[in-house]
């Protein structure tokens, strides 16, 4: 470039700051945080989070405190899949949160990645977006994260655990199982090869000291204690016939319309709890509710859920669809860790 080019564009770029301040255009500084950097922390940090997590839930806010409008889901005519807009805000903890996630089942420029879109954390004050992420990963994790603190809530402590699906809600459930849970074995089943080689994969290299079995189906739920879903199955899994004696059953894949892993049948030999009403607007417990399956206090929410109220003779059934608050919990605790904000043993008090 010569002495003359340099020197017009030094000119303009005068131009564009004068422009700036008459306009009064105030830069918004941000940070992006991807998939990968995500998973790193939260494969260091994973337990730190489920112990922010299970804190948050013990004291929950009060009702002035926290915003947690029903999700917005929107579909298109002949067109796979939605997208879902997912807004928070907890004012005790100064927290605004907004998620624009999508179901990727057309799979057209995106491959092998159903889960996609991104989130936002808000400027308590004013407004702006500060941190933008991936969802995919942050998504997965916390919804594994929640049907664990579901587990430990019941005060269940099983001997034996069994994964149905071994996809990425699959393995971050087994993460946690084991590093928070301390659970040291796990039967695994999902049908799909390539799942499996990867979950073994991840295992081998995050879990060394977690032995995994494949077995099938009815095996699984025959032998195992405590049993978690995350699949994309259309039609139900878990029965009368093969899961009446499964102390702790958690779903969290069937979380659209067209997706079921729960047969209403359990719900004579379990106590349905969710971790928000919100939650029964999709899938299995949609779909009951239209049946006129439910009825008032027959669903109890996870935050007045716990092991001194629960009777230890009677089965629990979790099932979560997503809650904006839990993906807003873990986007501020992967930011603050990303930009080395370290946190009081208070959740959301920083230091």
């Amino acid at each position: 470039m010569s002495i003359h080019e340099i020197s017009l564009a030094l000119e303009d770029s005068m131009v564009d700051l004068s422009m700036q301040r008459l306009l009064r255009l105030a830069d918004e500084s941000w940070v992006f945080i991807n998939e990968t950097e995500a998973h790193a922390i939260l494969m260091k940090h994973g337990v730190a989070f489920l112990d922010h997590l299970s804190a948050f839930y013990d004291a929950w806010p009060d009702h002035d405190q926290m915003q947690l409008p029903t999700k917005q889901v929107f579909t298109t005519p002949g067109l796979a899949g939605d997208f879902r807009v997912m807004p928070s805000a907890i004012n005790s903890l100064r927290l605004k949160f907004v998620k624009v996630i999508g179901t990727n089942e057309e799979q057209r420029s995106i491959m092998d990645k159903i889960c996609v879109g991104k989130a936002m954390l808000i400027d308590y004050y004013d407004n702006h977006v500060y941190a933008l992420f991936d969802v995919c990963v942050l998504s997965s994790f916390r919804t594994a994260a929640i049907a664990c603190l579901a587990m430990r809530r019941s005060g269940l402590k099983p001997r034996t655990v069994g994964l149905i699906g071994a996809g990425r809600i699959g393995f971050y459930t087994a993460f946690i199982l084991h590093r928070w849970c301390g659970l040291s074995a796990a039967a695994i089943h999902d049908p799909d090869p390539g799942n499996r080689d990867r979950f073994a994969s991840l295992c081998a290299h995050y879990l060394p000291g977690l032995t995994i079995q494949w077995q099938p189906l009815d095996a699984l739920c025959r032998e195992s204690e405590a049993v978690f879903l995350a699949t994309t199955s259309k039609v139900p899994l878990c029965d009368r016939s093969n899961s009446e004696g499964i102390a702790f059953l958690a779903s969290v894949g069937a979380d659209a319309d067209n997706l079921s892993e729960i047969d209403a049948s359990l719900l004579e030999t379990h106590r349905l709890v969710t971790d928000s009403q919100q939650s029964m607007g999709l899938g299995d417990m949609n779909r009951w509710g239209s049946a006129g399956l439910l009825h008032d206090g027959m669903v109890t929410e996870l935050k007045d859920f716990s092991a001194a109220t629960h009777p230890k003779d009677k089965n629990v059934l979790f099932i979560s669809t997503g809650v904006a608050v839990q993906d807003a919990l873990v986007c501020k605790f992967v930011y603050d860790l990303s930009v080395g904000i370290e946190k009081c043993p208070t959740i959301g008090i920083q230091s």
